[in-house]
């Protein structure tokens, strides 16, 4: 069997994650799962990873679980982040400019160079085109777009004048904020955009659906153990809560809404 956690797995807090695996292990254990393997991978090509058929646990983006995923994995359960931003279970994404940028509104973006992480990124690309055309933004107006491949290269191509802005999932920027302020100096959050679901929990369609129950009870488990309470403050892990997967869909609207004004793509 297959296990990850890709989607936070940053370097800084590398210690905390592998503290709320093996934790999360344990309880999985405890509530008669199977198979476990001692270690996570670290998946180089995310789609692959995803679509194993000894996947047992991973996390995805809400747009892939709405798009390429959709009937192709099964949804486990949702978690709730502490950073500015996120609601319960929900988040939103940070538009990012540097401090000395004169921008004060939307519209003040057109013209201006923007980065995105990837086109099936829901923080760093359909949530901005749905953000920019709900603020009037001309769509064709702005000046540029470059795919960076992470949001973390998204800001530093920011910070160094590369682009003049971006979209970066919250609990990220609470993250880098708080273990790599550095990278954060120098830059402001000039917009909050609107909020979706968390990035979900997910395992194969392999999985049989009774073990469901008990993969839903090992994260829930884990997620309260007081025994993890300082790696999950780490990590801005709050809870986890099994939601109607159909709340996704509130990003396949946001695409929509985004197409109709305009916003196919950013440039």
């Amino acid at each position: 069997m297959i296990v990850a956690l890709p989607m936070y797995d940053l370097p800084e807090i590398a210690a905390a994650t592998e503290e709320f695996w093996q934790g999360l292990r344990s309880h999985l254990i405890a509530t008669g799962v199977t198979g476990i393997p001692q270690a996570r991978v670290k998946p180089e090509e995310l789609y692959v990873h995803w679509l194993e058929q000894k996947l047992l646990l991973s996390q995805t983006c809400g747009y892939p679980l709405t798009h390429i995923l959709r009937d192709r994995v099964r949804y486990l359960a949702t978690p709730s982040y502490r950073a500015e931003g996120c609601g319960e279970n929900t988040y939103c994404s940070l538009v990012i400019l540097r401090d000395d940028d004169p921008a004060r509104t939307a519209t003040d973006l057109a013209g201006y160079k923007v980065a995105f992480n990837g086109t099936d990124s829901q923080s760093g690309y359909n949530i901005l085109r749905h953000y920019l055309a709900k603020q009037g933004v001309a769509p064709g107006s702005l000046g540029g777009a470059i795919e960076s491949g992470a949001h973390r290269r998204s800001i530093s191509m920011v910070k160094a004048g590369v682009v003049d802005f971006c979209a970066v999932d919250c609990v990220t920027w609470a993250l880098l904020s708080a273990h790599a302020p550095k990278e954060a100096e120098g830059l402001r959050v000039f917009a909050r955009t609107a909020s979706a679901p968390c990035l979900p929990f997910i395992t194969s369609l392999e999985t049989p659906v009774e073990n469901l129950g008990c993969l839903r009870a090992g994260l829930s488990a884990a997620c309260g153990d007081p025994a993890l309470e300082e790696c999950r403050e780490a990590l801005l892990l709050e809870s986890v809560a099994v939601l109607d997967e159909d709340v996704y869909d509130v990003i396949l609207a946001q695409e929509q809404e985004a197409i109709a004004a305009g916003w196919s793509q950013l440039a």
